[in-house]
C-alpha cells in the first residue's frame, strides 16, 4: 500500500509549520492522463496520448466531485463522456464530463523520490471547471478520496494519504 507523506513548511518555520498548511491548503502535484481505455484505443489508432505532469492539486473535501481546470482536459485531446449540472459557490452551470487517471504524487515532482510507489486512481469521472486564477488546477473532490485514507494532521503541518 502507497503512503504518501506531505510536509508543510514555511521559511519562518523550515521544519513544519501549522499556518502554512492552513494558508494554502493541503495541495500535491499530480499526474493527469487519459484513462487506460483510452490510451489503449490511441496507442491502436497509433495516436500519442497526451500527458499533464506536476499539476498542483487541492484536496477539497467539500467538493463532492473531482473538478480539473477545462484547459488542462482540452489538452489532452479526447472528446468528453457527457455533461452535467454542476453548483458551486458562484451559481449553477452546466460542463462536461471526462474519464481521467491520476498519478498521485506526480513523478515529476522533485520533493518525491522518483522510485517511491506511487498511487494509481484510473476511471475518475471528473468536472471541466474554470480555475485560471487559482494556484491549484485540479480539485481532488470525495470521489477520489473515497478511495484513499487521508490524515490531515494539523498540529503537525501533515497529510497522510495511503492507498
Amino acid at each position: 500500500m502507497p503512503v504518501i507523506n506531505i510536509s508543510y513548511s514555511s521559511s519562518e518555520r523550515p521544519n513544519f509549520d501549522p499556518r502554512a498548511l492552513a494558508v494554502l491548503g493541503p495541495r500535491i502535484s499530480v499526474d493527469l492522463m487519459p484513462p487506460l481505455i483510452v490510451e489503449k484505443w490511441l496507442q491502436s489508432r497509433k495516436q500519442p496520448s497526451k500527458i499533464q505532469t506536476n499539476v498542483p492539486a487541492l484536496i477539497d473535501t467539500g467538493a463532492s466531485v473531482t473538478g480539473v481546470d477545462n484547459s488542462l482536459l482540452n489538452n489532452l485531446g479526447y472528446p468528453p463522456i457527457g455533461v452535467t449540472a454542476l453548483t458551486t459557490s458562484s451559481g449553477a452551470t452546466r460542463t462536461n464530463i471526462f474519464m481521467i487517471r491520476l498519478v498521485i504524487p506526480s513523478k515529476d515532482d522533485p520533493k518525491f523520490p522518483p522510485n517511491m510507489p506511487r498511487i494509481v486512481i484510473d476511471n475518475i469521472k471528473a468536472v471541466g471547471v474554470q480555475l485560471a486564477k487559482q494556484p491549484y488546477k485540479i480539485l481532488l473532490g470525495r470521489d477520489v478520496l473515497s478511495r484513499l485514507i487521508l490524515v490531515y494532521n494539523g498540529p503537525q503541518a501533515l497529510i497522510t494519504l495511503g492507498y
